[in-house]
C-alpha cells in the first residue's frame, strides 16, 4: 500500500482509520516507537487497535488526552495510558535490546520489533498504520504515515504506550548504571549526557554503533561491523 504524506492535523483523530475502514478492513493497529534516535538503551515499540465504533463515537478522553506523546508531559502521558488500556482492543508493547540494534541497525530492528508485537498480539489486525516512512515487508498490508503520530489516534496511542513504558525501563537503567542521567534524559543525546559520556566513557547500555561512542570505539583501534 502506499504511505500517506498528508501534513499533520493540529490533533490526531480516526480519519485515517476510518478511511481504510470504508476500503474493507476491519481491526486496524497503529504502530510507533520510542528511543530511535536515543544514545543508550532499547528501541520500544507500542501496537493499539481500537475498535470501529470508537472512531465514530469517541470518548472524550480519547480525543481530548491523547496526542503525539511529544507533545505531552509525563504525567499526562501516564494518564491517557490508563485510558489507552481502558478503551482498546489490544495495547502491547516490545523492546528491542540495543544489543540487536548495534547488531542489525535500527531500521532492521523496527522491523523486527514490530513483527514480535503481530506474534505477542491477542487481537490479530488485518492491517498495519506506522508512524513514519518505512518500506517493511510484513504478511498483512501496512501503510507508511508521515507525521501519523500527529494524525491518527491509533499512532498517537501507541507512541504513548511506547514512550511511558520504555522510559520506565530507563529509570531502572539509572539505578543499574549511576552516572548519565538516565532518569532524566531517558539515553538522549543531551549536553550532560554527552558530557558523561565524555568524562566516563560509554557504559554497557550504550549503543556502540551510534556515535559519539562508535567514534570512540574507532579511536581505540577497535573496528565495529554492522552486518
Amino acid at each position: 500500500m502506499s504511505p500517506l504524506f498528508n501534513a499533520a492535523k493540529s490533533r490526531p483523530d480516526f480519519s485515517i482509520e476510518e478511511g481504510l475502514f470504508r476500503e474493507g478492513f476491519r481491526c486496524i493497529a497503529g504502530i510507533d516507537e520510542a528511543g530511535r534516535g536515543a544514545l543508550a538503551g532499547p528501541l520500544g515499540i507500542g501496537l493499539v487497535i481500537y475498535s470501529h465504533e470508537i472512531y465514530s463515537c469517541t470518548p472524550e478522553e480519547i480525543s481530548c488526552t491523547i496526542n503525539d506523546s511529544k507533545q505531552i508531559t509525563h504525567k499526562k502521558r501516564v494518564r491517557a495510558l490508563a485510558d489507552i488500556e481502558k478503551y482498546a482492543l489490544t495495547a502491547i508493547s516490545v523492546l528491542v535490546p540495543h544489543t540487536i540494534i548495534d547488531e542489525i541497525n535500527i531500521n532492521r530492528a523496527t522491523e523486527l520489533g514490530i513483527k514480535r508485537l503481530l506474534e505477542k498480539s491477542p487481537v490479530k489486525p488485518d492491517v498495519l498504520i506506522i508512524d513514519g516512512n518505512y518500506k517493511f515487508s510484513f504478511n498483512i498490508p501496512s501503510v507508511s504515515v508521515i507525521k501519523g503520530d500527529g494524525r491518527s489516534l491509533s499512532i498517537a496511542s501507541a507512541s504513548i504506550l511506547a514512550k511511558v513504558r520504555r522510559d520506565a525501563i530507563m529509570d531502572k537503567i539509572d539505578v543499574k548504571c549511576p552516572g548519565y542521567g538516565f532518569n532524566c534524559n531517558k539515553g538522549y543525546g543531551t549536553a550532560s549526557h554527552l558530557e558523561s559520556i565524555e568524562k566516563n566513557g560509554f557504559s554497557w547500555v550504550h549503543r556502540k554503533s551510534y556515535d559519539p561512542v562508535r567514534s570512540m570505539i574507532e579511536a581505540q583501534g577497535i573496528l565495529f561491523d554492522e552486518d
